[in-house]
């Protein structure tokens, strides 16, 4: 893992968990991913936008679906709310549909389920009640900035991890994330004591972002951001990071794959300057952490690194990774009005449904300024 490697930590004592302000909330619209700043802008733009006739749960404005919702802080009524429902069931009960807030506010811990409908339609959902305490929360952070300060990361390290944290049992998902995430990482990375295959951190990556999803905690969403920026889910990682770096590069990939003016992020002394970046830097995997680094930088800049870049795809990366690079050498060359070499990477990428518009445009870009 990036800086646990080097000698990072004898420069900084501070992992950024004390220094953490949040960044402004934000409510995405589950259909379109658009966001809004205000529960009652996403509400208006759910029904004018996406009028659903079937019955719908929503929790803190995010709309409940297949899986089981996990609640790990105290809710209060106003949290709670659901539409297009004329009968509501609470664990094989009926319930005033009115009530369903109170009732879901007072669930004790463990699962329950809940049904809804309105005429011939109907809609089942499952709420995972753990709520952790803010002692076992903040437990678990000093155990890991203490594993951190170890500069070591193999399995022996995880595995004092997690006996350390063992009593921390109300926050013990919490936890369970973060170790998945580290367990990915030394598959991603082939540590020799991993009992893992390369091919096992995608789904290691997987558990840990779903498991740490239900934390706003500054930890919790470094690690998710960055989970979303490998598989380059871009919206995603800006909501999560901000205006962290990890943040500002996926804004800056959102922003070419949209087909926006995208302009050289603003310079910063990155993991000096901000204790968001200094966290970040710490729990970046190495691959990421090179990947990082290029996407923040000026494209003017990065002409002179276009052949470190292309070294580096000769490595043995993911897929994920391999767009990544592509993208942003296709935007390099492109920007150095290298427009051969820019269409020759953006050709890599044409069959690939989540950017083949994007290659499309830096393929044929006079046909797209004729529309």
């Amino acid at each position: 893992m990036g800086f646990w490697h080097t000698g990072y930590m004898e420069f900084h004592d501070s992992s950024g968990l004390d220094n953490y302000v949040p960044t402004p909330t934000t409510y995405a619209c589950a259909l379109c991913n658009e966001v809004f700043s205000t529960t009652d802008k996403l509400r208006r733009h759910r029904f004018e936008c996406h009028p659903i006739q079937r019955p719908i749960l929503l929790i803190k404005e995010k709309e409940l679906g297949t899986h089981p919702f996990r609640i790990t802080k105290k809710l209060s009524v106003n949290d709670v709310s659901a539409a297009n429902c004329e009968r509501a069931f609470l664990n094989g009960k009926e319930i005033t549909p009115s009530l369903l807030p109170c009732h879901i506010v007072d669930l004790p811990g463990g699962v329950s389920n809940i049904r809804l409908s309105q005429g011939g339609l109907a809609a089942e959902f499952s709420i995972d009640v753990r709520i952790a305490s803010e002692e076992d929360l903040r437990g678990i952070e000093i155990e890991f900035e203490r594993t951190v300060q170890g500069r070591r990361l193999d399995v022996r390290a995880i595995d004092e991890f997690i006996v350390a944290t063992a009593k921390y049992e109300s926050a013990i998902t919490y936890c369970d994330g973060i170790c998945s995430y580290l367990y990915g990482v030394l598959a991603k990375e082939r540590a020799p004591d991993s009992s893992l295959t390369y091919a096992d951190y995608g789904r290691k990556f997987g558990i840990a972002a779903e498991e740490l999803a239900a934390y706003d905690r500054h930890l919790a969403r470094t690690i998710a951001g960055l989970i979303e920026f490998h598989f380059n889910h871009f919206g995603e990682t800006f909501l999560l990071a901000g205006s962290s770096r990890i943040g500002l590069a996926a804004s800056r990939y959102q922003g070419w794959l949209k087909g926006e003016a995208v302009g050289d992020p603003i310079e910063r002394n990155f993991g000096t300057d901000a204790a968001d970046d200094a966290l970040e830097m710490l729990v970046t995997e190495w691959e990421t952490e090179q990947i990082a680094r290029w996407s923040v930088s000026p494209l003017s800049l990065l002409y002179s690194e276009t052949e470190k870049m292309i070294d580096f795809m000769k490595r043995d990366l993911s897929e994920y990774d391999i767009v990544k690079l592509n993208i942003l050498l296709a935007e390099v060359y492109s920007s150095a009005g290298e427009s051969e070499l820019s269409k020759k990477h953006a050709k890599v990428l044409r069959n690939i449904p989540a950017v083949e518009e994007w290659a499309e445009r830096k393929i044929r870009p006079q046909a797209e300024n004729s529309k």
